[in-house]
């Protein structure tokens, strides 16, 4: 009874302390420091979430974004209506509003709530006001009009923001920018050029800048609208590569690719709402993708077509998950709120209120004040400064504002000529950069043997009461692994794509007849009435028994071929078969229209997988369960009569090609370079989509291969995948 009524009486002394002055100041400071960090992680880790591999990292991130607004709200609140005063409190307040601007979005849905976002914002501002006024009388002369000034700053921040989204918002990007580059692009000047080539980009008159209805010309004939921009303005792709030698862009060619990255994401923005694409009917795009972005043979040929497809869509994803301003406007108001910025935050941090701090004289009874105030105030004015120039070093380095100043250049180039200086710092500005690249380069890893057999041998997660697909995911989640991109899978891609038979791609049978396999293995590809998703599964089935056959044959055989060349064929194969089986399981919305239909055969598949591993540890109970014993039963494999049909079918389809390979093609070398190659045809199969909402949202988490394929397909005209003909079930 004692020890209850002294815990009874600790807990109300420590409620009581808590609502005390002191017990609130204090509060007030740890949520100040807690929304510094906050605020810390979301502008200075906010932009590795794109390329980083860790779920951890990303969700660190995406927590900071759901809690900073709330936390930095309810702390201004808290300052506001507080039973204590310190002239501190407005300082904390002031800064930490100033800091809270520099919040971007984590997802497409978080993109979307800007206007809900400003509400927010303009609350604080509110709420600050009060709690400047309150303390006017008390803080000292030169503080208090710093203060003042901060805060008409952080107004005139937000009334910038206001502006920046009503004049260049996404909604009027996407109707009123993409029409203009649409109408622009079906124009006969732009749509019917024969003399072209696209290693000088002469005849790609694709728009970098200058697209502005200032600067266009309407002609109205034949019942529409024609288009076309002014020469004075418009920089495009051919206008960029016709500098002379000497100049900027002629000698660094990273920053002419930096132009078509942007005339490049211009044209894929038309897909984000459905623009009119006058391109797939061009000869011209499939010849700039075989031999502009595709051609040549050194290592450097193939990394650049990578990188141009990379900075693309980053700008695609600047577009719906960053704030940077368009090329077309200034950053002379980003400029001047930064400076204003600067000094007030100086003038604050080394003003005598914050260098000589001492409580008011006279003992004030009501003025609370701890040995922590002045120190956190100097730190939310030091955070301040920081995220300021990180920020705008953000905007000034920013691939946008690159190519607002390389079109400058270009329009301008004798200018430039004359002010060496200049032309220096501005290739100086162009080479630097504050982010990392905007593609992790890896790719996901799905083994659907090898995650069927760990579900079967798992013990702990089989006994746990689940349903069972729940269960089922549960285990496959925990097979999904990630890992970089080959280099000899890059090159593979983009020798198929610079190869004469890229317009002819279909599910494999480009791959089989050119190996004369076509009327051998066509079954193979053409069995399914699900198109791409039956021929993955199959031909996934068939590359994991294949490379389980040379693990095991290698044991006890001397390689009679180049170990370097079947290996480099053999990552090819091995990566991009788990990449597939990847997508089909985790991001079946990227390769196929119907997903219920993929998530159906999916379960049948790996049911029909579990089925057989169970008879056969039933048969042979007695031996040890690893992956050997796994694929050692499935050569033992029969498919039976039972109910799941589609399942059963499609293994034993891939057993059967898998064997029907390893018997057919002795050869190791040659066997892994035509599954190699069948792989790579199958990714750029399904590729080409029109689910454009999918591609966008994988972005926010770095992206995936399959989307850069997508872009660069896109480009060739290809925008839908090859219709299959249908030959009868199994």
């Amino acid at each position: 009874m004692e020890q209850h009524l002294s815990v009874e009486n600790a807990t109300r002394a420590a409620t009581a302390w808590a609502a005390s002055p002191v017990g609130l100041l204090l509060r007030a400071e740890a949520l100040v420091t807690a929304s510094c960090a906050l605020l810390a992680t979301l502008v200075l880790l906010g932009s590795g979430r794109r390329t980083s591999r860790s779920a951890a990292f990303r969700f660190v991130v995406w927590l900071a974004l759901v809690l900073s607004y709330p936390a930095v709200s309810y702390t201004i609140g808290l300052m506001q209506s507080g039973s204590f005063r310190n002239d501190m409190v407005v300082v904390w307040a002031c800064f930490l509003l100033g800091c809270a601007d520099g919040i971007a979005a984590c997802s497409v849905d978080g993109s979307d709530q800007q206007a809900r976002t400003m509400i927010s914002q303009a609350t604080q501002v509110f709420y600050v006001m009060l709690l400047l006024l309150s303390y006017l009388t008390s803080l000292e002369a030169r503080l208090k009009v710093l203060l003042s000034l901060l805060w008409l700053l952080n107004v005139t921040k937000l009334g910038l923001r206001l502006w920046s989204l009503l004049a260049a918002g996404r909604d009027r990007v996407l109707t009123a920018d993409n029409w203009l580059i649409s109408k622009y692009m079906a124009h006969e000047n732009v749509s019917s050029v024969w003399d072209f080539d696209p290693a000088t980009m002469k005849g790609y008159r694709y728009v970098v800048t200058g697209d502005d209805k200032k600067n266009v010309e309407y002609q109205y004939g034949a019942g529409e609208y024609k288009v076309e921009f002014r020469d004075d303005d418009l920089v495009t792709v051919e206008k960029a590569w016709e500098q002379h030698d000497g100049s900027l862009l002629s000698e660094d060619g990273k920053l002419r690719d930096l132009c078509l990255s942007f005339a490049l994401f211009k044209l894929l923005r038309r897909r984000l709402n459905g623009s009119p694409l006058h391109e797939p009917g061009d000869i011209r795009t499939m010849v700039f993708v075989r031999r502009g972005l595709a051609g040549g043979d050194s290592c450097d040929d193939h990394e650049r077509m990578y990188r141009v497809i990379e900075v693309e869509l980053g700008f695609l994803y600047d577009f719906y998950y960053a704030r940077y301003p368009s090329p077309k406007q200034t950053l002379i108001p980003e400029t001047a709120t930064f400076m204003a910025a600067a000094a007030l935050s100086l003038s604050t941090l080394f003003s005598p209120a914050l260098l000589h701090h001492h409580r008011p004289p006279g003992g004030s009874v009501d003025y609370t004040t701890t040995s922590l105030d002045i120190w956190l105030a100097r730190l939310v004015i030091t955070l301040f400064l920081l995220l300021e120039l990180f920020q705008y070093l953000s905007l000034v380095l920013s691939d946008w504002h690159k190519v607002k100043m390389l079109c400058r250049y270009v329009r301008h180039r004798p200018w430039w000529r004359r002010h060496r200086i200049l032309e220096m710092l501005l290739w100086l500005a162009c080479r630097a950069t504050l982010t990392r690249s905007y593609w992790s380069n890896s790719v996901g890893q799905y083994s659907l043997l090898h995650a069927c057999h760990h579900s079967e041998s798992s013990c702990l997660l089989t006994r746990v009461p689940l349903h069972r697909w729940v269960k089922d995911r549960l285990i496959a989640t925990r097979s999904v692994t990630r890992r970089s991109l080959p280099a000899a899978a890059k090159r593979q891609i983009h020798r198929l794509l610079r190869s004469e038979w890229l317009s002819n791609v279909k599910y494999g049978d480009r791959t089989l007849q050119r190996n004369d396999l076509l009327q051998e293995l066509d079954w193979s590809t053409s069995r399914y009435e699900f198109g791409a998703m039956g021929s993955i599964l199959v031909w996934h089935i068939a590359t994991a028994i294949c490379g389980d056959d040379d693990d095991h044959l290698s044991k006890t055989r001397p390689r009679t071929t180049d170990n370097t060349i079947v290996a480099d064929r053999r990552e090819v194969a091995t990566v991009l078969s788990n990449y597939c089986a990847y997508l089909l399981f985790q991001a079946p919305e990227l390769v196929t229209d119907e997903v219920h239909d993929e998530r159906l055969l999916m379960e049948a598949v790996q049911e029909g997988i579990q089925n057989h591993l169970r008879r056969h540890k039933g048969h042979h109970h007695r031996r040890r369960d690893t992956a050997a014993t796994m694929f050692a039963g499935l050569r033992e494999f029969v498919r039976s009569d039972e109910a799941n049909y589609a399942g059963e079918c499609v293994l034993a389809d891939g057993i059967r090609l898998g064997h029907q390979l390893l018997s057919g093609m002795p050869d190791e070398a040659a066997r892994w370079s035509v599954l190699a190659e069948m792989w790579v045809e199958l990714l750029l199969t399904v590729a080409p989509s029109e689910n454009v909402a999918g591609h966008v949202k994988r972005l926010a988490t770095g992206g995936e291969l399959v989307t850069h394929l997508w872009a660069l397909l896109t480009h060739g005209g290809m925008i839908k995948r090859p219709a299959k003909p249908f030959y009868g079930s199994c």
